[in-house]
């Protein structure tokens, strides 16, 4: 027994060393090294230069948290900092700061993690890992707005968006991230971040004009002191106290320039009740009032109350992407707001945008909307949220602002939006044209991004909606399924509206034929005469005035200019009175009419088409010749000398010796497939060729050799000259008085020759 107490005592006590040993260790791995200094509070108490600030950090409720935990970066104004801030505020000291005021300025200044100043321009991506050495200038601070609760004038209780709000399907949808505070940001600028951005000096004095940049600049202060290392993080000292900096959203509402501005942002509010924040609030205040987040409109480039940039138009979130980018925005005063609106809604009355179609508030505040920081070293260089460049320069801006979300400039005229300036905004502004506005807008015409292009020079043809519904055309969105269009068509004024498809690629087919193709200039009137292409490849004539299509060919009506519109930076628009129709008809049926009007110079080759296997004497429609919005095609008719020669040549049957025709349709086999070879030589297939000096090269005909090989013919083309040569090197011309003449896709022009096929 004692043997065994004996032995036990031995062990407790090798035990005791032991454990006093590993204890040692333990306290020797784990204790405080040697060259750390103390907590950030205990070091700004004791460097003797911070008591405003250890005051403010008392009354804020942070000396705990600075004096113990974390792992901060602190932007610390010395007391000459606040010494300056009381002259400024018109306080008397820090009795006087409010609790919230102080705590609005410690946390402000307060960055989660620390950073020495050459980390601080490093952007850190989702997940720890840095990337871009020089892209950063703001990092996340642990101040942020909550609920306000006293609202908004809308809403009672209202907190604002940390996500864009998105449009889908022309519906807005918040994607509010509970958890997120919505964490402002603090801007400051060093050596490696304006090097790396290509900025220079001017770039930052034009936000602070009063400060001086040193290379370490924490908004209007400079850093007199950097990377002071203690326990719990990192101090820099700074020669300024920063407030929170405002949201685009809280400048426009504070600043009573821009209040028509805000105005019309405000139109386009979005709210969606958070039940999360709801019940947060309620938790925090006993208040039992629903809590609504609000965004704007996803129809914008980004929601302006917003604190978490985020790239417009993509739905996806990208942590810490505020730290390298910030949106950019100029918001015009009131007087510049009212004088552009007066300009693009004078047709609606100059009203508040409230009689125009919702799309043109959108654009106006847009093309305002930078994705990216807009410098001033670089204002005319930086596309907006259209891709446009600013139509102002930086001698526009009277107001200069880093906020916390956007780079903001006040200007004193509005921005010119490429989709008002250009002739696309006569119709677009136009209540008597909201149907072409309409059509023109949709993309499947392709139109807008052709006639928005400011260098670009452009004639418009417009058909107001008064002519479009009187030729029974309609727009109705409720009638658009997935087998219908909100196009719709009626026969007559007593006739059903049908929403077929094909209705809404007639009326687009009528848009298109509007958009002239004038590559050179615009049309300054339509009182001479010329024929020109349209967007739709169907071509337009006009002489005197009066306008013809293939469609009023057949109806016999041509279509009148009842006003014009030169305001545009890129030509012309005219108003006309009628529709501008395309012919349903085959070509064989305009090529009969031109034998009867124009005997010398067609009736001798429809005869032949006429009496061919290649030609459909029901339908009028020549083999080959087909219709839809893919084919165009020239005719080159020969003349009726030219086709007596070619039966001389023994091109065509017929009698040699005089030229003359046969006085009946061929029946034999060789001489039918010589008809239909001449024929077919003489249609040029992908291609319309007019008389405009715009079309030459080498043309693919609907002929081909045995051996199915395609033929060519080639054409050299000047105005009101077109030259047309063979296989052989024979050579035609086009009779131009007799010529250009419009069909169903289709160009077709008399010669003085015939075309050999034969070579």
């Amino acid at each position: 027994m004692t043997r065994l107490f004996t032995s036990s005592c031995y062990f407790l006590f090798f035990l005791g060393i032991l454990s006093g040993c590993q204890k040692k260790e333990f306290d020797s791995f784990y204790e405080r090294p040697a060259g750390l200094g103390e907590p950030i509070y205990q070091q700004l108490q004791a460097r003797g230069n911070f008591k405003h600030l250890t005051a403010v950090i008392d009354k804020a409720g942070y000396k705990d948290i600075l004096g113990k935990t974390g792992w901060w970066t602190f932007f610390a104004p010395n007391d000459a900092a606040f010494e300056q801030f009381f002259k400024d505020q018109s306080i008397t000291g820090t009795d006087n700061i409010s609790d919230s005021l102080a705590a609005a300025i410690v946390k402000y200044a307060l960055v989660y993690n620390a950073y020495r100043k050459d980390q601080l321009s490093t952007y850190q991506m989702a997940g720890g890992s840095e990337a871009g050495a020089g892209f950063a200038f703001k990092r996340k601070t642990a101040y942020y707005d909550w609920v306000q609760q006293k609202g908004d004038g809308v809403k009672s209780k209202v907190i604002a968006t940390n996500r864009n709000v998105q449009s889908q399907k022309g519906v807005n949808v918040s994607v509010y991230i509970d958890g997120d505070n919505n964490n402002k940001y603090i801007p400051y600028f060093t050596n490696s971040f304006m090097s790396a951005s290509g900025m220079n000096q001017g770039d930052y004095q034009a936000f602070y004009p009063n400060s001086s940049y040193t290379g370490f600049n924490v908004a209007a202060g400079s850093v007199v002191n950097m990377d002071v290392a203690a326990e719990n993080g990192m101090i820099h000292e700074v020669d300024h106290v920063t407030l929170p900096l405002k949201s685009i959203d809280q400048y426009l509402s504070g600043n009573s320039n821009y209040s028509e501005f805000k105005s019309l942002l405000d139109s386009l509010k979005f709210y969606s009740a958070n039940a999360y924040q709801t019940h947060r609030n309620f938790v925090a205040t006993g208040s039992t009032d629903s809590v609504y987040v609000k965004g704007y409109n996803g129809q914008l480039a980004y929601s302006i109350n917003s604190e978490n940039y985020q790239q417009p138009g993509i739905n996806s979130y990208l942590a810490n992407e505020s730290q390298m980018s910030s949106w950019s925005i100029m918001a015009p005063t009131n007087e510049a707001f009212r004088a552009y609106r007066k300009k693009i809604l004078s047709k609606y009355g100059n009203s508040f945008f409230k009689g125009a179609p919702a799309s043109v508030a959108i654009d106006f505040i847009n093309s305002h909307m930078w994705s990216t920081m807009l410098w001033p070293s670089k204002f005319v260089q930086d596309r907006n949220f259209q891709l446009e460049p600013t139509t102002l320069t930086i001698g526009n801006a009277v107001d200069k602002q880093i906020l916390s979300n956007a780079i903001f400039y006040g200007v004193n005229q509005a921005q010119y939006a490429n989709v008002f300036r250009t002739v696309y905004g006569v119709p677009y502004l136009d209540p008597a044209a909201s149907m072409t506005f309409l059509g023109y807008s949709d993309a499947a015409t392709g139109i807008k991004p052709y006639i928005t292009q400011p260098s670009v020079r452009q004639t418009l043809l417009v058909m107001p909606d008064a002519v479009l519904i009187a030729a029974g055309y309609r727009y109705n969105e409720s009638s658009a399924g997935t087998s219908t269009s909100a196009w719709g068509y009626r026969t007559s004024p007593t006739a059903s509206y049908a929403h077929n498809l094909i209705y809404k690629d007639n009326v687009f087919r009528l848009f298109k034929s509007g958009v002239l193709i004038t590559p050179t200039t615009e049309l300054s009137s339509l009182g001479g005469s010329g024929i020109v292409e349209s967007q739709s490849g169907d071509y337009i004539k006009y002489n005197g005035g009066k306008i013809q299509t293939s469609g009023t060919v057949d109806s016999g009506v041509d279509l009148n200019v009842t006003k014009s519109d030169v305001s545009s930076v890129n030509g012309n628009v005219f108003y006309i009175d009628g529709v501008l129709s395309f012919t349903e008809k085959n070509v064989g049926q305009h090529l009969q009419n031109l034998a009867t009007k124009y005997p010398a110079s067609y009736a001798s080759f429809y005869w032949f088409v006429s009496t061919s296997n290649v030609y459909n004497v029901t339908t009028k429609a020549i083999s080959g010749v087909n219709q839809g919005i893919d084919n165009k095609y020239t005719m080159f008719v020969p003349d009726n000398a030219a086709i007596a020669q070619a039966i001389k040549d023994g091109l065509l049957p017929g009698t040699k010796a005089t030229g003359a025709l046969p006085t009946a349709a061929p029946t034999n086999e060789a001489q039918k497939d010589m008809i239909r070879k001449f024929i077919l030589y003489h249609i040029v297939n992908g291609e319309s060729i007019v008389t405009d000096g715009k079309k030459a090269d080498n043309f693919l005909t609907l002929f081909q050799t045995e051996s199915g090989d395609n033929t060519l013919v080639n054409v050299l083309n000047e105005p009101n000259n077109l030259l047309i040569t063979d296989r052989a090197g024979r050579s035609a011309t086009v009779t131009v008085n007799t010529s250009n003449q419009l069909s169903n896709r289709t160009i077709i022009h008399s010669i003085n020759n015939y075309l050999n096929y034969n070579k």
